[in-house]
């Protein structure tokens, strides 16, 4: 019996293969714990290259992205861990004396509003990093302005994060399929949205866009 390698079939079956072997680099990679932005970086550089139908190798590439985005995505890591532990102390020193007078209140919904716009940045500051040469200082603020000046996309992309982290709270079978597949297929669902933002501003820079990793 032959097999047909161009097949619709093994055509799919290749693809799910790809998205467990990148998943699995993705895990191996964030092992370490500090190198998590590193690996989310990598992550979204094959992602956004399969969103966009170009194809390709995932091992090499993935290596590649990794080690390139390292410096750069290890210290965007840094200065989101101290910029949340700041948050994440203030929103709760306010919240305790929220009884105490209006301008503890009002506090709070500083940090609150301050807060918001940390997370909504991190759906956006890995991918872009993956993407696009800046300092990471200019990175973080870009992720932010893209967030706000993206609101549709924002709202799809907190979504999905969400649904995903609520998920993977409350059902243990949810984890077994992020094992498996699951972080590289949500990094793949992301990449059409972070695609279609990135494009608007990579045709305003005309030739001198950047494609990061050979992407």
């Amino acid at each position: 019996m032959k097999i047909n390698l161009d097949s619709p079939v093994i055509a799919f079956l290749a693809t799910v293969a790809d998205f467990m072997i990148l998943n699995i680099l993705f895990i191996v990679c964030c092992a370490p714990v500090i190198t998590i932005g590193p690996a989310v970086s990598a992550l979204y550089t094959i992602t956004m290259r399969e969103a966009r139908h170009e194809g390709g190798y995932i091992f090499k590439p993935f290596l590649k992205a990794f080690k390139n985005n390292f410096r750069q995505s290890f210290l965007l890591s840094i200065l989101y861990v101290l910029i949340g532990t700041v948050l994440g102390f203030g929103l709760k020193f306010w919240w305790e004396r929220v009884e105490i007078s209006t301008v503890d209140r009002v506090m709070l919904i500083i940090t609150g509003v301050f807060a918001l716009a940390y997370l909504l940045s991190l759906l956006y500051v890995f991918a872009l990093n993956a993407r696009f040469y800046n300092t990471f200082l200019k990175t973080a603020k870009n992720a932010l302005i893209l967030s706000v000046f993206n609101l549709k996309e924002t709202i799809l992309l907190s979504l999905i994060s969400v649904i995903v982290i609520v998920l993977m709270v409350f059902t243990k079978e949810v984890w077994i399929f992020m094992m498996i597949g699951g972080f590289s297929v949500c990094a793949y669902i992301k990449s059409f949205l972070l695609i279609r933002v990135f494009r608007q501003y990579e045709t305003a820079e005309g030739g001198n866009r950047d494609r990061k990793n050979g992407n």
